[in-house]
């Protein structure tokens, strides 16, 4: 009982000696997302009224994936966060130390890998009392990227004690931040100058330091001036080095002034901006390759058919082509170009989204609208739908006599034109082999030339079936049918629900556990509307009760 006596006497004052400790020191938690795990973090443990101090966003990411700087290349958008500060303390913006050039096929990224910290510098004003503690909060918003991009947000905050006197820096965080502050680029010398140069593809950059320089990279601020993944290059001279750079191909009004970093080979970045000698150039939209682009972009077009995302829906239309009878086939041949008429203009209105985007200053590459968790739910549903037809639990009206009657009425045009406009949308995020080339060079050139490439790209895509309705004696080579259609249809449901657990699988990253426990109450619904489908003998209350249960899905 003595014994026992004292530990208790002994944990009250450790437990008010621990709470003193705690309340000098700062505190936050790493939050763990997509990918990577971001932390809100200041460089000392405590700050003082009247006060500048620095905070940082500390990131640590999975091997493999990057975020981006604050120009983030051919693709990507750099983080930013919304503050939600107590009275009294301000935030400066977001710095960004010096990037890594990340290419990625035939596109160049500019940002981070494994590790980095961005410094935001902060202010105390003078009547914040001493004593009290300040709680941080800010809503991060970025995008990581690997072979695809994800969205991500998070909610970080740091409590932050108010003392009297200023602190010295936190032993956990200082060498972060003394590694960011080397990496910041920083102003030009007083003795050392930039020249710049326009040529009729390139821009001359002359940095004069009063020292060779052996090696130098540079990174502009602006989007949209240079050839990013095009090579860099350098010719060191006796007091600095010259950095050729190609101008963008869509680059039709050059601007008059540079604004970039220059890198050095010591680990010195220099921040400059330069006024452009030279008059306006016309600038070259077709580049010496573009005939091979266009071949490699209707080549990957071809490929992408056998994508298991795409492959199941040339299926669903295959099977029309073995059903039809030879005065169907006359229609559908018809049906064959209004297929292509859908592919053709749904991938038209991607591109122009994407080049519309980029005029605006942002910056998402091909499959974009795979980052919206709304979109990916909303195809996750479609392809689960369609694979539970597929696998037999209801039927779609695949029967000759139902395409054949379809055929023969005109709102069968328009699911044709659909089924094109589907094939489109899956085939986006499927990456063929030939097809980086092609999307990666359309996306940094005119209009034009982009309309082009894709242009080719969808009628690769849908040449398969084209050319299958437009050649009969080809169509006399498919099998007659029978029951092994029946057998083929259920077998491609597999790839079908293999592109379903895909699809969960990018919503679990944008969305998080909780949204995908959402999603899969919506799946059950669209599990619920396809027996109801196949089992309800009366048709039109069956219909009426599925549509009902996929709105409630889809909700």
């Amino acid at each position: 009982m003595p014994h026992s006596r004292f530990r208790s006497h002994a944990i009250l004052p450790t437990c008010i000696l621990l709470f003193l400790f705690l309340s000098t020191q700062a505190l936050s938690l790493p939050v763990r997302t997509s990918h990577l795990s971001v932390e809100l973090v200041t460089e000392t443990a405590s700050v003082s009224p009247n006060q500048d101090f620095l905070a940082g966003l500390n990131f640590s990411l999975d091997k493999g994936w990057h975020i981006y700087w604050i120009n983030s290349g051919d693709a990507g958008l750099p983080p930013r966060i919304e503050w939600q500060l107590p009275l009294g303390i301000t935030a400066g913006d977001l710095q960004f130390p010096t990037p890594q050039r990340l290419p990625l096929g035939p596109l160049m990224d500019y940002g981070y890998q494994d590790h980095v910290l961005l410094p935001i510098p902060m202010h105390v004003e003078a009547a914040i009392r001493p004593g009290s503690t300040a709680v941080l909060r800010g809503h991060l918003h970025f995008l990581v990227c690997s072979n695809v991009c994800i969205p991500g947000q998070a909610e970080l905050e740091r409590t932050v004690p108010i003392s009297a006197q200023p602190t010295a820096p936190d032993p956990a965080y200082e060498p972060l931040f003394l590694a960011a502050k080397r990496t910041l680029p920083r102003a030009l010398p007083r003795d050392a100058f930039v020249s710049v140069t326009q040529e009729t593809t390139t821009f001359l950059i002359r940095l004069r330091t009063g020292q060779p320089v052996t090696r130098a990279e540079f990174y502009p601020f602006d989007p949209n001036i240079i050839a990013n993944a095009a090579p860099q290059i350098i010719r060191p001279f006796a007091e600095g080095i010259e950095i050729t750079v190609s101008k963008a191909q869509d680059l039709h009004q050059v601007p008059a002034t540079l604004h970039g970093l220059i890198d050095l080979a010591n680990g010195t970045t220099y921040q400059f901006t330069s006024t452009i000698s030279a008059a306006d150039t016309p600038v070259q939209t077709h580049g010496p390759h573009l005939g091979r682009i266009l071949v490699l972009a209707f080549l990957g077009g071809l490929i992408l058919n056998l994508m298991p995302c795409v492959f199941p829906v040339l299926f669903i239309k295959g099977l029309s082509l073995v059903q039809a009878s030879g005065n169907q086939r006359q229609h559908l041949r018809r049906h064959g170009a209004v297929y292509a008429a859908g592919i053709l203009v749904s991938f038209w209105i991607i591109v122009a989204a994407l080049l519309l985007l980029r005029a605006g200053g942002h910056h998402l590459g091909w499959g974009f609208q795979f980052q919206s968790p709304y979109f990916v739910a909303f195809m996750a549903l479609l392809f689960f739908f369609l694979g539970l037809s597929l696998a037999g639990q209801f039927d779609i009206g695949l029967s000759a006599t139902s395409i054949g009657g379809e055929l023969a009425q005109r709102s069968g045009y328009s699911g044709s034109f659909f089924t094109g406009v589907l094939a489109t949308v899956v085939a986006t995020p499927c990456v063929a082999p030939f097809m980086g080339a092609a999307i990666g060079f359309a996306l940094s050139q005119s209009t034009i030339v982009a309309f082009a490439v894709f242009t080719l790209l969808a009628l690769g895509l849908a040449a398969p079936y084209v050319l299958l309705t437009l050649q009969p004696a080809w169509a006399r080579l498919l099998p007659k049918p029978g029951t092994w259609m029946e057998y083929l249809k259920q077998a491609v449901s597999i790839p079908i629900f293999i592109a379903v657990i895909w699809m969960v699988w990018v919503f679990a990253q944008i969305a998080g556990s909780n949204g995908v426990a959402i999603l899969l109450i919506g799946m059950l619904m669209t599990a619920i509307a396809g027996w109801v489908l196949g089992h309800w003998p009366a048709k039109w209350p069956a219909t009426i009760a599925a549509i009902l249960l996929l709105l409630i899905a889809i909700a």
